[in-house]
């Protein structure tokens, strides 16, 4: 991808998943790439084969928690020091842990907002003096589909990215008179450790859903990836993949009523299966059997 070629990036949730297969492809294009996360050993993994990709720019990682503001102040200081500088920020730490409003614990919506949303925040607080001075650069916010479309079973996860989004819009009118670029990116259902974490533990009435849904796809990090940079290249502001879910962004927003109408209905009918003994969530990983 030649626009990010000699480009200084940076990217949370960098060691698996959509993170990693972003790195990859950026090491590739020529750009020089540093790696954030908490685990040590996937990070240098993740170093490794983007060394391995054969792209001429500099790779490095930063094992820090977002959730941790002085941490990630830290961990910035030492990203601009590895790079040089920065032109891409990528923000795309976070996690989802599914349960309905009555039966999850309090502690998993403040996680959730600390990890997935302030993590966010706290990474673009300590970038953020860096592009104000030099006056240039690009923000990328990753949330979800989930932040634009509330799913059953998924408050507390949809309300961490519904705030990444707001947050976003705020940033864009402050940052962009003065230079910066902000984007978000909505990535659908992908198939990344934290999927199969995910899988353990997720609500049947959720897996009748994606069971029946037309709309329903899993993706590879690497495809969600490509489309994630090349919606950073663009220069639009917001995107998300694969055509299902294009489609379910425009019709949310052209006709809301309709579509929260249409999401009532699908929990109506999964609720149904559930009880009738049709769906059986598998123990780990895959999809509804």
């Amino acid at each position: 991808m030649q626009w990010f070629a000699g480009k200084k990036v940076f990217i949370t949730g960098g060691s698996k998943g959509i993170g990693r297969a972003a790195a990859l492809q950026l090491a590739r294009s020529g750009a020089s790439v540093v790696v954030a996360a908490r685990g040590a050993e996937a990070l240098d993994e993740t170093v490794a084969a983007m060394k391995a990709a054969g792209g001429a720019g500099t790779f490095g990682r930063v094992s820090v928690d977002v959730t941790d503001a002085a941490a990630v102040e830290a961990a910035a200081a030492e990203a601009l020091e590895l790079l040089g500088g920065i032109d891409v920020l990528i923000c795309n730490a976070g996690y989802a842990w599914p349960g309905l409003v009555e039966d999850a614990p309090l502690e998993s919506f403040e996680a959730m907002m600390r990890t997935n949303y302030l993590g966010h925040v706290h990474t673009v607080r300590a970038f953020l003096p860096r592009f104000l001075e030099q006056g240039h650069g690009h923000i990328n916010l990753v949330s979800s589909v989930i932040g634009f479309l509330p799913v059953y079973g998924y408050a507390a996860y949809s309300a961490s990215k519904f705030a990444i989004v707001g947050f976003a819009g705020a940033l864009d009118l402050e940052v962009k008179p003065r230079g910066i670029q902000v984007s978000l990116f909505y990535p659908p259902t992908t198939d990344t450790p934290g999927l199969a974490k995910e899988n353990e533990i997720k609500p049947p009435v959720a897996w009748a859903i994606e069971h029946d849904s037309a709309f329903s796809a899993t993706y590879t990090p690497e495809q969600v990836a490509d489309h994630l940079l090349r919606h950073i290249a663009s220069g639009r502001y917001q995107a998300t993949h694969g055509f299902p879910n294009q489609l379910i962004y425009h019709f949310n927003r052209l006709a809301p009523g309709i579509a929260r109408w249409m999401n009532h209905d699908e929990v109506a009918k999964a609720m149904k299966k559930v009880a009738a003994g049709k769906v059986h969530a598998p123990s780990r990983g895959g999809g509804p059997k």
